[in-house]
């Protein structure tokens, strides 16, 4: 049995049981309101500001702040205005070569609902369309960004199950900024599919079991991770370890993705990932690192594939608002001629040779509302052919 059928028959069974759970209540309950719909804002929610690798835990956390059977809508659009220059003539995958120029971008649009069903049944559906107006094939893609329930609630019980397509608890994976994606993201984050996870959160401890599905290689695959944060008055810090089995790049050099149905050739094994996390901070200031490595040599490098990023922050604020700067910098090893997507020219073109090192400094903070952010981001890249590409961007949120 697959993972597409035991999700089609817990979701089955979950259907079933919201639909008698709601017939009780309106059986034996007459003061029921009818069924709201609310932004997520109205309750200083915003799901696009969720952790991505958390989602569904957090999901959980918020559904409190809503009341049952309500329709809970949010999303965000993101716009880029961008400078790159490759000066060295990186050679990529499909595009020739990557020199500079400038572009405005409607980067991606995306629209999200959460149907708070009861107490311990909460459901989540995310539509996106990514490189909006772009070119194909890369330009225009609209995708199933998440669609999963959640059984759980974790202010009564620790444990709680997510079945559909969601982000996979596996690593952190976060940069300096929006536009950042360190190289351990790059290389090793195989971020939304399909899948079941069993996970348990209780006291700063949230421990996960996973099995995905990878539409690309038609496999199975198996995801455990455990994270602790610990907040005492300014200081905080956070632990986490995760292990992921089979992973594999496409030709693209990225992690398969299983979100769209478009055909995606098979790549290179790394074998099993490991992923190590942690952070530190105190008051404003935050410091990050992450670190991932595989099991098995890629493209005849040396030795096995790995990524290092550290990451630091701080926040202040300005004008009345918090603003936040940050520093980025992350390394890879033995990717050598594994492709990879350069930051520049909304990030599609991929650098043939792979990318050895990248640094972004960043800084952000929310204008007119909390719910509109403007950022800046810089990012350097050196290619494993000692070539540089530098990308400058101003980004524009706006969450509904």
């Amino acid at each position: 049995m697959t993972v597409k059928h035991i999700q089609f028959l817990l979701v089955s069974l979950l259907a079933t049981s919201f639909s008698a759970a709601a017939l009780a209540d309106s059986s034996t309950d007459k003061n029921i309101q009818p069924v709201g719909i609310h932004l997520d804002q109205s309750q200083n929610v915003l799901f696009e500001q969720f952790g991505a690798n958390t989602f569904s835990l957090q999901v959980l956390q918020n559904k409190d702040k809503f009341n049952n059977h309500d329709l809970i809508l949010g999303g965000a659009l993101q716009t880029d205005l961008q400078h790159w220059n490759g000066g060295n003539r990186i050679n990529t995958v499909s595009n020739g070569v990557y020199e500079s120029g400038n572009d405005l971008y409607f980067t991606q649009a995306t629209f999200d609902i959460m149907g708070n069903f009861t107490p311990w049944l909460t459901g989540f559906f995310s539509v996106a369309d990514g490189h909006v107006a772009q070119a194909p094939p890369d330009g225009n893609d609209i995708f199933l960004n998440r669609s999963f329930l959640v059984l759980g609630n974790v202010n009564q019980f620790p444990l709680f199950l997510t079945a559909g397509i969601n982000t996979l608890p596996f690593g952190v994976f976060a940069g300096s900024g929006v536009w950042d994606t360190p190289l351990t993201g790059a290389y090793f984050n195989p971020s939304q599919a399909p899948q079941l996870s069993l996970a348990f959160f209780k006291n700063g401890w949230n421990a996960s079991a996973t099995i995905y599905s990878d539409e690309v290689n038609h496999v199975n695959h198996n995801v455990f991770s455990i994270y602790y944060n610990k907040t005492i008055n300014k200081f905080s810090y956070s632990l986490g370890a995760g292990y992921l089995t089979r992973l594999a790049t496409n030709t693209t050099g990225t992690p398969l993705r299983a979100r769209t149905n478009r055909r995606q050739a098979s790549g290179f094994n790394m074998g099993n990932i490991k992923d190590f996390n942690g952070s530190i901070g105190y008051g404003p200031v935050s410091l990050s690192g992450e670190y991932d490595c595989g099991s098995d040599k890629v493209n005849g490098n040396t030795d096995v594939p790995q990524a290092a990023s550290v990451t630091v922050t701080y926040t202040t604020p300005i004008a009345g608002k918090d603003t936040t700067f940050g520093v980025s910098r992350s390394r890879s090893f033995d990717f050598k001629n594994v492709p990879v997507a350069l930051v520049g020219a909304d990030a599609v073109p991929l650098a043939s040779s792979g990318i050895r090192d990248a640094l972004a400094l960043s800084v952000s903070r929310p204008i007119f509302r909390n719910n509109f952010s403007l950022g800046a981001n810089f990012e350097e890249n050196r290619t494993y052919d000692n070539k540089n590409t530098y990308a400058g961007t101003i980004e524009f949120y706006a969450y509904l």
